[in-house]
């Protein structure tokens, strides 16, 4: 009985220190894997690093050696027919025609200015031919200096007469009372004022906009609006062409007898009159087509209208409409009036509609 009892004692205290070990043993398979990578995480756990504040900066302009904070000016004598030349990096750019036989180049905040001659008159000894640079020629004689001019704001005062030819990167440009312009904007606003004899104006993102101005025309933007009136051929011949790839065409009292019109997106507006003998063309992928007229036109209209409706309020004759069997393009021709000029509508998705324009007869 004793032997029996001492058995039990000895497997009792023998399944107690088992369960000891058993324990102590799960403990630490259970923790060391959580202490090996906690102590992984500490050895390898990145430093706090603070960065210093950065410290706010103003924007300034590009300038070339020799630049100024403040501003630069410049003139020299020239022909009333001057060429004129520049390129603007930055900046909003003014051009203005005055009567002076002279240019005048101020920029505020940016570049320096001067003028390469590259022609002159051989009678006279003035300029008939001056590049506008970025750079005090006088002071700088490098040949790679930057000749584009850049700056809070760039003013030139030229000839009336003035051809002025423009290429810029990012501005706002305005020219007012010159012969000829031409400019091509990478991205900005282009507004041309009484110009006189001939506008090529291109920007690649931003609006054109031409008033009281003349000459054959080319206006182009490729995510913007074109809007011209009061605009008129300064020779026979002329042709007015303005082209957008997404913006609206808005045109009033345009009396060029050569126009081509054309937006792959976006709609057209023409208030104004067809002339005798005029070849007018108006075209867009996707927008309405809009004729405001007087009512004693003459003209012959020849139309293309798919997802969209053809309407007029002035009286059509000879009436014929072509509906296409296999889609749902529509054509139509018609006369108003006597049928003098030429003129043709097309819109693959929009509505055309031709009405009776205010305050005419």
């Amino acid at each position: 009985m004793e032997k029996k009892e001492r058995e039990k004692v000895e497997m009792f205290f023998i399944n107690t220190i088992t369960q000891k070990i058993s324990l102590t043993i799960f403990a630490l398979l259970l923790f060391s894997p959580l202490s090996f990578v906690y102590a992984q995480t500490e050895e390898v756990k990145p430093k706090i690093v603070v960065a210093p504040v950065k410290q706010k900066f103003k924007r300034k302009y590009k300038k070339v050696m020799g630049g100024s904070e403040t501003s630069a000016e410049k003139s020299i004598a020239v022909e009333a027919n001057v060429n004129i030349s520049l390129c603007v990096s930055e900046g909003n750019l003014k051009i203005n025609g005055w009567e002076r036989n002279e240019i005048r180049a101020f920029v505020n905040n940016g570049s320096e200015t001067g003028f390469k001659v590259l022609q002159k008159n051989k009678q006279s000894s003035n300029a008939v031919w001056v590049m506008v640079v970025g750079y005090d020629t006088a002071k700088n004689k490098e040949l790679n200096s930057d000749e584009c001019l850049s700056g809070e704001e760039i003013e030139l005062d030229v000839p009336r007469g003035a051809s002025v030819n423009v290429k810029s990167r990012t501005s706002e440009a305005k020219i007012e009372s010159v012969g000829r312009a031409r400019i091509e904007n990478v991205g900005g606003d282009i507004f041309l004022i009484n110009v006189a004899q001939g506008i090529d104006a291109t920007t690649y993102e931003g609006d054109v906009r031409v008033e009281k101005s003349g000459g054959a025309m080319t206006l182009t933007s490729t995510t913007g609006n074109i809007v011209a009136f009061d605009v008129a051929p300064s020779q026979i011949g002329d042709i007015f062409k303005a082209k957008t790839s997404s913006g609206a065409i808005t045109l009033q009292s345009v009396e060029h007898r050569q126009m081509e019109i054309g937006s792959n997106s976006g709609s057209m507006k023409f208030v104004g009159e067809f002339l005798s003998g005029g070849q007018y063309r108006f075209g867009t992928s996707n927008g309405s087509i809009l004729l405001a007229i007087p009512q004693n036109s003459s003209c012959k209209i020849n139309a293309s209208f798919g997802f969209g409706a053809f309407n007029s309020e002035l009286p059509l004759q000879n009436v014929k409409k072509n509906p296409n069997p296999t889609s749902k393009a529509q054509s139509l021709s018609a006369l108003i009036g006597n049928g003098d000029a030429n003129v043709s509508l097309t819109t693959y998705s929009g509505a055309i509609r031709i009405k009776k324009s205010e305050g005419a007869k």
